[in-house]
């Protein structure tokens, strides 16, 4: 027998050790390809890029000089040739008054960019924002400025002057005084940056290659060595038919909301502006901010922005670019309710109301922060992916489902900051997925991991990226760690960043953590199944935690979250059932269910006590946006449901149990009456904004024949030329005077007026004007009656026909008063109006009787407090025209960042390329209600791209109105249509460019 033993052993031995060689070279191996995928990646931002570098020449070829508009971004150019021969010098000085030989703005205009100028016999340089040098006009006077990123030289004649450091910036334009015959022979040559639009040379697209490649051998040897590994088979529990069935049904749900949401919810504040630097970026290669930081790159983090190309290629209307976020939001909800919840809740998580509570959190937390093209809803669904495949490879002892997570991880942090989060889930289970760790399994991960660099670099440099992150840093936002505190209390405000869809699913899951977190500490994960349950509140705290590290405290940051925090609620509801069940005795977990009782009546009621408030005309027809939801912004409300439960339970004898499910019940009912009042506000706002504009609205529309969304419903109203009504003599004044009386004088319009305020303040009186002419022509014109002053509050102004029918003029519905403010310290009065400004009250056409042929206006001035004065003006006719069409005249439009999926017909947007802006001739602006943000295109303290337009254009406001806004005070200002002239013609300049190939580190 001993024999036996000895020759099997024998026989063994040789297998035993080719399968240990095997395993070394398979070690050995592993090793090999995880450090060489991890390098690759890492040299790809180093690898050559090829690029176009734009050389911008004034004038024309084959032209002489004519003044022209040019606006170049960034600010800085890369460098600036100034060329004036003498003899334009000598042609300017022969004007005998100072003149502009060539400036980088208008003549006259202060400027940080480069002028030539003369004065008397003398010729002046000023370079940089200062005079770099002044010579008398003699036999040399040729002028030549330079200008690079080491500073700027000034040369006249033989003289030079250097001015190291100081660069020229913030060209306009190119601008003489001079006739095109008098400025021949200057030039200007103008090289703008290019950081951004590259494509990966034939060496980087190699070495991407490679890795790929590597990446797919790495996946090869984690199987390999999966093969190799004992583990125990999981063995998955039996679902029940009727469950099974449920489950589907659910999904059918989650599907069905999310459809309802794609066609009726709102825009999310930063949906227009992704989605024209998406749709600029078809057209340029790169993908830039367009409207602000002086246009510089989203780099590294334009994953998302490459994903919607194709998509705005196919389609840039507002339904088709939200596409990817709903299957984001699909792909989410499979992997939080298939494998998250399966994982840390097993056999529990397909139980009918787990999976009702997880759809509804799921929900909570994403129709908030999901639709749309921001990045949350991608960085949800790689932080989704990233737990889900650490739970399987913890469950399943498999190393290649730690590689599917170490792939998530590294391409989640190409989508924006929040990509940090990703680790979260790995570093909660470090201590199990150390059983799994080899030093080939490391190296191999960590170069899969590494294909995020890939993603971030593919087609851009290491220097455009560094470059973007110098120019996001200088602008902002870029908040240090410790002011985290301002996510909170934006989240805790009283606009859409604290509005009651955001509260709730953040507030409401944080305060549920809390209490799950106390029940693990008292022993609820040792329940047979929930081993892991501890899992989803630690990754959701831990990444909170993270989120300080990210450079701006918007709280829509928290959409990266959506996947991890419905499932931390689910798991807590879990854990507080089991609790309830298995430590109903237990005096601190009584205690900590009282606590807890108390404080999520006080979250809920911080939920409702917000507004049911979203981002501009999203906001159109949605109730509850102006107030909280009453009564349910209440703690009472709250605690008296809690013991309502209580006490069901006491009813039974279970007051205990009764106790720790309070705070869950709490948390899980306050999240579905939120989710009820957003979702069903969004449903009715369609029906309530029948006569007038939606969100929801524009979307159905879309759907059909198609819709050019709010300029639909904007009128543009501007004055018919030589419209001023005939007649109005023979007034009847008591108090009144014609020519005065009116505080800020004679209104625009230049038309006859009365006003009261001759005679003080405490004067009353009353005006009957004479009668003016209705003139007849084109139907649909309106009339319009120029008042200042009080037109109501005691005061009546009123518009008179020939057929005895009078259509009262009261714009007070439009004071800030009238609007109910919340929240408030004090009770706001409703004062009476005080309204010194001219400004335009209409009479539609359809409001003009059948056979009038007269209009006279009568006014009434019957009070006498400081503002109680009145003054009207004859009227005058004016155009109705759709903004659609009205728009449909020359030139590019630029809508507002926050508004272009308003106006989904506006496609000819200003082309922003080869560093130059197209100047736009109309402008939409959102409502002054907005504040700095609709400043933010044309100002140049923060870097917007269209800093010029203000510099150099002259805008009018071309008269508008919304329809159905009537009375309506929260929609009465829809925005501004703005045309802007500028007093050179644009583009009298050449554009070369020439191709360049630079290592990835270099830049211009």
């Amino acid at each position: 027998m001993l024999d036996g033993i000895e020759q099997a052993t024998q026989q063994h031995a040789p297998a035993s050790a080719a399968r240990s060689r095997r395993h070394r070279a398979t070690s050995i191996l592993g090793l090999v390809v995880g450090l060489l995928a991890l390098v690759a990646a890492l040299a790809v931002p180093f690898a050559p890029v090829l690029s176009e570098r734009s050389t911008i020449t004034w004038p024309q070829a084959g032209q002489q000089p004519t003044s022209t508009t040019a606006f170049l971004v960034p600010y800085h150019p890369g460098e600036v040739h100034v060329r004036v021969p003498c003899r334009v010098v000598r042609n300017a000085a022969a004007r005998g008054e100072p003149a502009t030989v060539v400036s980088s703005r208008p003549p006259g205009q202060p400027t940080e960019g480069f002028a030539v100028t003369t004065a008397g016999s003398t010729v002046l340089a000023l370079v940089a924002g200062q005079e770099a040098l002044r010579a008398p006009i003699g036999p040399g006077c040729d002028v030549a400025v330079d200008g690079d990123a080491s500073g700027s030289t000034a040369r006249i004649g033989d003289r030079e002057a250097h001015l190291p450091g100081q660069r020229i910036r913030d060209v306009v334009a190119f601008a003489t005084d001079l006739s095109p015959a008098q400025a021949a022979g200057a030039q200007v040559q103008v090289r703008t940056p290019n950081w951004y639009a590259n494509s990966p040379s034939g060496a980087k697209q190699l070495l991407i290659a490679v890795q790929l490649l590597l990446v797919v051998a790495a996946f090869g040897l984690l199987l390999r060595i999966d093969a190799r590994r004992p583990r125990e088979p999981v063995t998955p529990l039996p679902a029940r038919p009727g469950r099974r069935a449920i489950g589907y049904a659910v999904d059918l749900l989650v599907g069905a909301v999310l459809a309802g949401w794609w066609l009726l919810g709102p825009t999310g504040p930063d949906d227009s502006f992704a989605a024209v630097t998406v749709q600029n970026g078809l057209d340029t290669g790169a993908i830039t901010n367009y409207y602000r930081w002086e246009n510089a790159g989203e780099a590294p983090f334009t994953l998302v922005q490459h994903l919607l190309l194709p998509v705005a290629q196919w389609n840039p209307n507002a339904l088709a670019m939200r596409i990817p976020s709903v299957l984001a939001a699909l792909l989410t909800w499979l992997l939080l309710s298939r494998g998250i919840l399966g994982a840390v809740l097993p056999g529990q998580h397909r139980r009918p109301p787990i999976r009702l509570l997880a759809a509804l959190a799921f929900v909570a937390w994403w129709i908030p922060f999901g639709l749309g093209v921001r990045p949350e809803p991608f960085e949800a669904l790689g932080l989704a992916a990233v737990l889900a495949a650490a739970l399987r490879a913890v469950r399943t002892d498999r190393v290649a489902w730690l590689g599917v997570a170490a792939l998530a991880a590294g391409l989640s942090v190409a989508v924006n900051p929040m990509g940090i989060t990703a680790i979260a889930p790995l570093v909660v289970l470090l201590p199990r997925l150390r059983r799994l760790a080899s030093w080939p399994a490391a190296a191999l991960t960590a170069g899969i991991a590494a294909t995020g660099v890939l993603a971030m670099f593919a087609d851009q440099s290491l220097a455009g990226a560094l470059q973007a992150t110098e120019v996001h840093a200088r602008y902002g936002p870029d908040v240090p760690w410790f002011q985290e505190i301002l996510r909170y209390q934006y989240l805790l405000g009283f606009d859409l960043q604290g509005d009651v869809a955001r509260r709730a699913a953040v507030l409401l899951t944080l305060a549920v953590g809390g209490y799950s977190a106390l029940l693990l500490l008292r022993g609820a994960g040792r329940a047979p199944g929930l081993r892991l349950a501890h899992v989803p509140v630690a990754v959701l705290l831990l990444s909170v935690a993270l989120m300080a590290l990210t450079p701006s405290k918007w709280t829509h940051y928290f959409g990266a979250l959506a996947g991890v925090g419905a499932a931390a609620l689910t798991t807590g509801v879990v854990l507080v059932g089991v609790a309830a069940a298995t430590a109903s005795r237990d005096r601190a977990v009584l205690i900590g269910g009282g606590v807890f009782t108390a404080l999520l009546a006080v979250t809920a009621a911080l939920v409702f006590a917000g507004k049911n408030n979203w981002f501009l005309h999203s906001q159109l027809g949605v109730l509850w946006g102006a107030q909280p939801v009453r009564p349910l912004n209440a703690p009472l409300v709250w605690l008296l449901l809690a013991g309502l439960l209580v006490g069901a339970f006491a009813l039974r004898g279970r007051a205990g149990r009764g106790l720790i499910r309070a705070p869950a019940a709490l948390g899980a009912g306050a999240m579905g009456v939120a989710v009820t009042v957003v979702l069903g506000s969004f449903a009715l706002a369609p029906i309530r904004q029948a006569d007038a504009y939606s969100i929801g609205g524009q979307n159905i529309a879309a759907l059909g024949d198609g819709s050019c969304g709010l300029a639909d419903q904007v009128v543009a109203t501007p004055d018919v030329p030589g419209g001023a009504l005939r007649g109005g003599d023979g007034a009847a004044t008591v108090g009144f005077t014609a020519g005065s009386g009116a505080a800020t004088g004679p209104p625009p319009s230049g038309t006859r007026f009365w006003g009261s305020l001759t005679g003080g303040q405490i004067n009353t009186g009353s005006l009957t004007t004479g009668w003016f002419q209705l003139p007849e022509g084109p139907e649909g014109r309106e009339l319009a009656f120029p008042v200042a002053g009080r037109s109501g509050d005691g005061n009546r102004v009123a518009v008179q026909f020939d057929t005895g029918d009078e259509v009262v003029l009261d714009d007070g519905w439009r004071d800030a008063d009238e609007r109910p403010a919340y929240p408030t310290d004090h009770v706001v009065e409703d004062r009476p109006q005080d309204r010194p400004a001219w400004r335009d009250l209409s009479v539609p056409a359809d409001r003009v009787p059948d056979g009038a042929t007269r209009v006279r206006v009568r006014a009434e001035d019957t009070t006498t407090d400081p503002a109680g004065w009145v003054a009207v003006a004859g009227p005058r006719l004016r155009e109705v025209v759709p903004m659609s069409t009205y728009l449909r005249s020359d030139g590019p439009v630029l809508p507002d960042w926050s508004m272009a999926w308003n106006v989904p017909c506006v496609r000819d947007l200003p082309r922003i390329r080869d560093g130059v802006v197209q100047p736009p001739a109309y402008l939409l602006v959102p409502p002054r209600s907005m504040g700095f943000g609709g400043e933010a295109a044309y100002t140049r303290a923060i870097g917007g791209s269209f800093a010029g337009v203000r510099e150099v254009g002259v805008q009018r406001e071309i008269p508008t109105r919304l329809l159905g806004a009537r009375e309506t005070p929260r929609s009465a200002e829809w925005g501004h249509l703005i045309e802007v002239r500028y007093p050179f013609p644009d583009g009298r300049f050449d554009v070369q460019r020439e191709p360049v190939r630079r290592w990835g580190w270099r830049g211009e």
